[in-house]
């Protein structure tokens, strides 16, 4: 072999090397799935907003959510992926999202540290979980998330809930009378909120007790009733009784 011949075919050879060697860093054990490039590959298919410990609470402030916990080697996961991902680009379209109050994001929780950190921060304990609803004060108005997970589900149940409601974050959603006593909570104290608590607890168990009582009452009173309508089905059957007895024994006598 010539060295011009060597020379032309080192191009093809360095290049089939550099495939070799990228095949063989990107080994490991783990299953299919699990696998570093498999993980890369479906978190960068994600189209929500990617939400971690550093920038929940910027990206997040004085929106309404709809965020999904995942991971990425999840087979539940994966199944509602597509649908979560069509929930984010139908939200990324200003015309339905207009104020761009609306936020639909995913956390990956085996992301470490950001992502695991952060789905700590919520308890999440299965996945995939679902929070949604005001992000105000760092999440701590989030609900579970708990209908099927189909867009076409995802879009009616956010169309109707991730909607202004009115809580100490957001007073322009209340009511006149709603912002009167939200605005009179905030001005308390520690010890009469708690005072407060106690009270309308207490009211709660003056509420149950008083029903129930009446309950009671009217159970007494319905089996008054029920006896009174038995006894009288009763008198009426022996009425019957005797009349049929009657005509029977004077059309023998006529015969």
């Amino acid at each position: 072999m010539t060295c011009n011949t060597f020379l032309n075919l080192f191009p093809p050879l360095l290049l089939i090397f550099a495939a070799i060697l990228h095949d063989v860093l990107s080994f490991t054990n783990e299953p299919p799935g699990r696998d570093p490039i498999s993980i890369d590959k479906v978190r960068g298919a994600e189209r929500a907003v990617s939400l971690t410990s550093d920038n929940f609470d910027e990206l997040t402030k004085g929106k309404l959510v709809f965020i999904k916990f995942y991971s990425p080697h999840c087979p539940h996961c994966k199944e509602m992926a597509s649908a979560w991902n069509e929930l984010a680009d139908y939200y990324q379209q200003s015309d339905n999202n207009k104020n761009e109050d609306i936020l639909i994001g995913s956390i990956d929780c085996t992301k470490s540290p950001s992502g695991k950190a952060l789905c700590g921060r919520f308890k999440i304990m299965g996945l995939p979980t679902i929070l949604y609803g005001d992000a105000n004060f760092g999440g701590v108005y989030l609900e579970e998330y708990r209908g099927d997970k189909s867009f076409t589900d995802f879009k009616q149940f956010a169309s109707q809930t991730l909607v202004p409601k009115c809580n100490p974050g957001s007073l322009d959603a209340c009511a006149a009378d709603e912002r009167v006593e939200m605005e009179s909570y905030i001005a308390m104290g520690y010890h009469e909120l708690d005072a407060k608590i106690k009270q309308v607890k207490q009211r709660e168990i003056d509420t149950k007790a008083f029903y129930a009582d009446q309950f009671g009452k009217l159970q007494d009173r319905y089996n008054e009733q029920l006896a009174e309508k038995t006894s009288y089905v009763s008198r009426v059957n022996d009425d019957v009784r005797m009349i049929k007895e009657v005509i029977a024994l004077k059309v023998k006598a006529d015969t």
